[in-house]
């Protein structure tokens, strides 16, 4: 049976925080952050690493957002709206990073997990951290469709989407990263990537799938919970959770900006730049 990373682990903290005036290359800070730990894990495949982190005003596209027909129509409107478009490494499609949305990558290395199962490990490390989210506020992963960046791992609350899974593998290294919706305007949000979307294909018939967002599709954890959550109280309840697992917290002591690998990552989202 292969370990879960939650539970009776040694966990490195890290936490990276990007104000939207600043420069375009420091958007791609977490990013680089990760793909270093994952170059890391090569060597160290014992350790284990969570990474929060957040960005201020940021619309994180995938590489299929850069197919749409009408891509630099797209991007215009998103930096009209004073918002900054990045391309990221892992799989999927955009997703709103602004003032009460909180992004988790946890990091580790497993020679045998399956796809599946790096999923139901954060599903599990969400669920831990909201014990009020029983009964009919039960966490359920499905596909929300019409919500921002569909996928199998959408995590919902009465069919509402607050959360998405996406993970990246370099090896044995795994990061499976999480944004929560936690407060602020997510009907915003939802509008924004519909417009995103309305601009950069314009109704033609593309080779690849973009969802038709709805915004009544997704919703904050504070509402679907009926609790006022701060994005510093997720961290700690995180945290706990897993605490919680008998796990062992402690802050990192390594520089990843310094490593080779986390240059080469900055080098390449530089070339992706929209």
């Amino acid at each position: 049976m292969t370990q879960t990373p939650i539970t009776n682990q040694q966990v490195q903290l890290l936490e990276t925080i990007v104000s939207s005036s600043e420069q375009m290359q420091d958007h791609f800070v977490p990013f680089a952050v990760d793909e270093s730990i994952l170059h890391h894990l090569v060597q160290f495949p014992s350790e284990t690493f969570l990474h929060f982190w957040e960005m201020e005003d940021t619309v994180i596209l995938g590489m299929t957002d850069t197919k749409t027909p009408y891509l630099e129509e797209g991007v215009a409107l998103l930096k009209q709206r004073n918002y900054t478009p990045v391309v990221r490494h892992a799989g999927g499609l955009a997703v709103v990073s602004n003032s009460g949305v909180l992004n988790i990558s946890l990091l580790f290395s497993r020679q045998n997990a399956t796809i599946t199962q790096v999923y139901e490990w954060m599903q599990e490390l969400i669920t831990r951290a909201f014990p009020e989210a029983i009964g009919e506020k039960e966490i359920q992963a499905f596909e929300v469709s019409d919500s921002y960046c569909p996928g199998d791992y959408d995590l919902s609350i009465q069919g509402k989407k607050f959360a998405g899974i996406a993970q990246r593998r370099f090896k044995n290294s795994i990061c499976v990263s999480i944004y929560l919706s936690i407060n602020g305007d997510q009907e915003e949000r939802g509008n924004l990537i519909h417009d995103f979307y309305e601009e950069s294909i314009k109704g033609e018939e593309t080779r690849w799938h973009y969802p038709t967002v709805n915004a009544d599709s997704m919703a904050n954890l504070s509402q679907l919970l009926d609790l006022t959550l701060t994005v510093q109280e997720v961290k700690e309840r995180i945290l706990t959770a897993l605490l919680d697992g008998q796990c062992e917290l402690l802050e990192s002591e390594i520089n990843f900006a310094t490593e080779a690998s986390y240059q080469k990552a900055m080098d390449r989202l530089n070339l992706r730049k929209v």
